[in-house]
């Protein structure tokens, strides 16, 4: 600053017959003086600037050790940072795929739609649960005890679930006894005794014979301990 000052008045100063002192006239001292005063203006601005990193620095260091600390204590939480981030930027090169993207514009089409259904929904609801308040009514008042049927109803899932009939086995059994039945409408023809006789030679009538058999055998066991 002040080295800039002297080196002013030193350029503007008169010599000692009225003219200044540089040779090449008042253009040539103007000009010096400009330069002198633009570089002053530097100087003090790069002094602020000095200033404000230098006031910045400690705080700088004040959030990266606060960063340091809670790295640190994810570590300890077990969390692997290194890891939550290359799981987070491939989530964002997936989120960022033109498929994903594409996604993303339908969803956003969508949205006033999902809203005018989500304002919808509670009328919706509360239309369902008077329907269904009316219904138990009017069976109440036909003489429908609504919470026999419901027990009823619950000891039958239960007794359908224990009695294994949705297992692989007997469903293979059940669709297996529709497709026959299916087939023996259109070619069941009248038979004879003797034409009972020539089937019973048959090896596919032998085996539905045998699961027949089989069949009651189980069956009438079952239902002599059910008795």
């Amino acid at each position: 600053m002040k080295t800039l000052t002297s080196h002013t008045q030193r350029a503007t100063a008169p010599s000692g017959n009225g003219h200044t002192s540089t040779p090449n006239g008042e253009g040539t001292t103007e000009l010096l003086t400009l330069i002198l005063d633009r570089l002053e203006r530097m100087e003090q601005r790069f002094d602020h600037y000095e200033a404000l990193v230098q006031q910045t620095l400690p705080m700088v260091g004040m959030m990266t050790d606060t960063v340091d600390g809670w790295m640190h204590e994810l570590t300890r939480s077990g969390i692997n940072i290194d890891e939550r981030t290359k799981e987070t930027l491939r989530l964002l090169a997936e989120l960022t795929a033109p498929q994903s993207m594409e996604t993303l514009h339908t969803l956003v089409e969508m949205l006033p739609t999902l809203g005018a259904l989500v304002r919808q929904a509670p009328g919706a609801v509360a239309a369902m649960v008077d329907t269904g308040d009316e219904l138990v009514m009017r069976l109440r008042e036909a003489g429908i005890d609504i919470e026999h049927l419901g027990r009823r109803g619950l000891h039958a899932a239960k007794a359908l679930i224990d009695s294994n009939v949705l297992e692989d086995a007997a469903v293979a059994v059940i669709s297996n006894a529709a497709q026959s039945l299916e087939e023996s409408v259109c070619t069941a023809r009248p038979t004879s005794l003797f034409g009972l006789i020539r089937a019973m030679g048959d090896p596919d009538v032998q085996r539905a014979l045998g699961f027949f058999l089989a069949f009651a055998k189980s069956f009438g066991s079952r239902c002599k301990t059910s008795v």
